[in-house]
C-alpha cells in the first residue's frame, strides 16, 4: 500500500484517460491501435478513441516515466515495423494503485454520505 509521501501521489488525481491506459497496459504490451481496441471495449466509456487524443496521452505518460516503450514482442506476426509498443512502468503501476485507492476512498465515502 502507497503511503501519503509516495511519488505516486504527486501524480494523484489522475486523468481517467490516463488511468484506463494504465489500466489496460497492466495487462501486457500493446502497440497504439491495440490500446485504442482495449478502451473502446470498455462498455463505461462513452464514444470513440481519437488516435491523435490517445497519442497525445501516450506522450505524456512517456515524459512522465508511467509508460515506456519497448520492443515488439517476438510473437507479433503483422511485421509492421511503424508500430510502437508501450508497457506500464514501476513507477506507473504504483501511481495506478494509488489512483485506484484513492477512487475506492472517494466512493466508500460517498456510499457513506449517500447510502448504499
Amino acid at each position: 500500500m502507497a503511503s501519503d509521501t509516495s511519488p505516486a501521489h504527486d501524480f494523484l488525481p489522475l486523468n481517467p484517460e490516463a488511468f484506463r491506459i494504465l489500466t489496460v497496459l497492466h495487462e501486457r504490451e500493446l502497440h497504439g491501435y491495440a490500446v485504442v481496441k482495449e478502451l473502446e471495449r470498455d462498455p463505461g466509456r462513452p464514444g470513440k478513441v481519437l488516435p491523435a487524443n490517445l497519442y497525445r496521452r501516450l506522450r505524456a505518460l512517456l515524459a512522465e516515466g508511467l509508460i515506456l516503450e519497448v520492443e515488439a514482442p517476438t510473437d507479433e506476426s503483422d511485421g509492421d515495423e511503424r508500430r510502437r509498443y508501450f508497457t506500464i512502468s514501476p513507477l506507473g503501476r504504483e501511481v495506478a494503485r494509488a489512483e485506484a485507492q484513492r477512487m475506492e476512498g472517494l466512493l466508500l465515502e460517498a456510499r457513506g454520505v449517500l447510502g448504499g
